[in-house]
């Protein structure tokens, strides 16, 4: 695997565009309601064992993601936004998918749950790829 290049703005901008996604994901705009009921709490209970370091691991997660997206693109030679919107689909079928199905079965989460959380990830790796394929 040879690499020839990362575009580190493209990686930034594709962890803020993840990063944005999840808060927007997980707000009352969207699917936070439905969260709250699939994981078994309150909007109290979430609030008390808020913590801002859980921004910063999103945060961290949403660059690995991001970065882990390039890195494919370039061995890959992925260099145009359907190139990396595909790569973002394969990464979320392929790695996502099995360990959110696996966790969930086993820990007998609720199946709403696993698709909130999953196609979370896959827009948000979608997009990353697409923000790193348009900048190759």
């Amino acid at each position: 695997m040879e690499a020839t290049g990362i575009n580190y703005l493209a990686v930034i901008v594709a962890t803020a565009a993840y990063w944005i996604i999840g808060a927007l994901w997980f707000s009352p705009a969207l699917f936070f309601n439905q969260w709250l009921r699939a994981i078994g709490k309150t909007k109290e209970q979430v609030k008390a064992d808020f913590s801002p370091m859980n921004y910063i691991w999103a945060l961290i997660a949403a660059f690995l993601a991001s970065y882990g997206i390039a890195r494919v693109c370039d061995w890959g030679g992925a260099a145009t936004i359907v190139d990396g919107a595909l790569v973002g689909v394969l990464a979320a079928a392929c790695f996502v998918l099995p360990y959110v199905l696996v966790t969930d079965v086993f820990e007998k989460r609720p199946r709403s749950l696993a698709m909130i959380n999953l196609f979370y990830h896959a827009v948000g790796l979608i997009v990353a790829g697409i923000i790193i394929g348009a900048w190759r």
